[in-house]
C-alpha cells in the first residue's frame, strides 16, 4: 500500500469535510488507487498540526471538532516555505498539496510545491483567476487538479478536459454557477421581497458571512473566468461585465446595516422580475463565455425552460452545436465541494506513481 504525504492548507467549512471524508474513504481508496493518504499536516493561517509519521484519524477528527468550535490550532506555525522545505528533506515521497483556502497569495505555495515536485489540488479559485501572466502557468498543468473550483463535486472541468482532449472547440459557455443567488432569484419569483429573500438566505448559512460576497457576482466570475480560461481564451478581468445586485453607495455599510438598508433595492427587483413574468420568463443569475469576452448578471430564461430551475453549465463547441452538452444538478456545498478535491486527489494517483512511497 501506498503512502502518500498530505498537507492541507485551510481548514474552513471545505476543509473539515475533506478530513472527514478521507477518514471515512480509507477503504475506498486503497481499492480505487492501492493508496493511503497520510495528512502530515493541517494548516490555518495562523497555527498548524504537524506530524511527520501522519496524523491519526483520531488526531484529525479533533482537529474537525476543535475547528468547528472556533479554536485555533494548537501551535503557531511556521512560514509557507519553511514548511514545504519540511516536506521536502522528510523522506516521505511526492505529496499532494491542497489549498481548500479562499485566501490570496497562494501562488508561491502552488509553484514551490510543483518545482519540488508535489502535485496540487485547489478548492481556491483566486490563483487560477488572477492576473492572466501569473495564472497562466498552472492551466495544463498535468501535476496540478481544481475540478472543485467551479462545479464543487460537479464534473465540469473533468468534461471541459475531455472535450478539449477530442480536439472539440469550445464556442461558448454558459451556467448558472451559484446555489445562492439561484436561490435569491426563485423567492424573488414567488413575489419574496428582495430583501426578505436575502434574509432567509443568510440565516439559512447560503451565503458568505458579508452577502454582498455573493451579491457582486466576483466569487461566479473566478469560476466562469476560470472555464474561459481553460478553454483557451486568456481572458482578463476587464473581458468579463458583472452585475452586481446591490448598488454601489451600499458598499462601505456594515453587514448588519448592509441587510437593513437592502430594503431600498426591493423596488427595482420586483419591478424586473414582474416584467420578466408577463413575458413568460424568469430572470436567473446566468454566467457567460466565449473567445471575445464574457457577461455575468440578471438574464430572461424561459418559465418552461429546465434551465429555470437548474444549477447548470452548458458547453456549446463545434459537435455540440446545435444542442449544447449539459451538466445540471446540486453541486454546492462543503459536502460536494470536498468530494470534488477527493476525486481529484485519487485522479493524481491513477494517473502518476511519483507520488509517496511503499509502506
Amino acid at each position: 500500500m501506498k503512502q502518500v504525504p498530505v498537507l492541507l492548507f485551510g481548514v474552513g467549512g471545505v476543509g473539515r469535510a475533506l478530513l472527514r471524508q478521507i477518514v471515512a474513504g480509507r477503504e475506498v481508496v486503497a481499492a480505487r488507487c492501492q493508496s493511503r493518504f497520510n495528512i502530515i499536516g493541517v494548516l490555518d493561517s495562523h497555527g498548524w498540526v504537524w506530524q511527520m509519521a501522519g496524523l491519526s484519524d483520531e488526531q484529525l477528527e479533533q482537529v474537525v471538532v476543535s475547528k468547528a468550535s472556533g479554536q485555533a490550532l494548537a501551535d503557531d506555525r511556521p512560514d509557507n516555505e519553511e514548511i514545504l522545505s519540511y516536506l521536502a528533506r522528510s523522506g516521505l515521497g511526492k505529496g499532494l498539496i491542497v489549498d481548500a483556502t479562499a485566501a490570496d497569495g497562494m501562488e508561491p505555495v502552488i509553484d514551490r510545491a510543483l518545482e519540488d515536485g508535489n502535485a496540487v489540488v485547489l478548492a481556491n479559485k483566486k490563483p487560477l483567476a488572477g492576473p492572466w501572466d501569473v495564472a497562466r502557468r498552472y492551466f495544463n498543468q498535468p501535476a496540478l487538479r481544481f475540478e472543485a473550483t467551479v462545479g464543487g463535486g460537479q464534473p465540469v472541468i473533468a468534461t471541459l478536459r475531455t472535450l478539449l482532449d477530442a480536439n472539440d472547440e469550445v464556442i461558448e459557455i454558459e451556467g448558472q454557477l451559484s446555489g445562492t443567488l439561484g436561490f435569491i432569484c426563485g423567492r424573488l419569483d414567488e413575489g419574496v421581497p428582495f430583501s426578505q429573500a436575502l434574509f432567509e438566505a443568510r440565516v439559512s448559512g447560503f451565503t458568505e458571512p458579508d452577502p454582498r460576497e455573493d451579491l457582486g457576482g466576483q466569487d461566479v466570475k473566478r469560476k466562469i473566468m476560470i472555464l474561459g480560461r481553460m478553454a483557451g481564451w486568456p481572458l482578463a478581468g476587464e473581458d468579463i461585465a458583472v452585475e452586481a445586485l446591490y448598488h454601489p453607495s451600499l458598499a462601505h455599510l456594515s453587514v448588519a446595516e448592509f441587510m437593513t438598508a437592502s430594503v431600498a433595492m426591493d423596488g427595482s427587483l420586483q419591478d424586473r422580475f414582474e416584467a420578466a413574468r408577463t413575458e413568460g420568463t424568469v430572470l436567473r443569475y446566468v454566467a457567460r463565455v466565449s473567445a471575445e469576452g464574457g457577461s455575468v448578471g440578471l438574464a430572461a430564461v424561459p418559465q418552461n425552460s429546465p434551465l429555470a430551475t437548474l444549477k447548470y453549465v452548458s458547453f456549446r463547441t463545434s459537435r455540440y452545436d446545435d444542442e449544447p452538452l449539459l451538466i445540471g444538478g446540486k453541486g454546492a456545498g462543503v459536502e460536494m465541494t470536498a468530494a470534488g478535491v477527493v476525486a481529484d486527489m485519487i485522479g493524481l494517483m491513477r494517473e502518476s506513481s511519483a507520488y509517496g512511497r511503499s509502506a
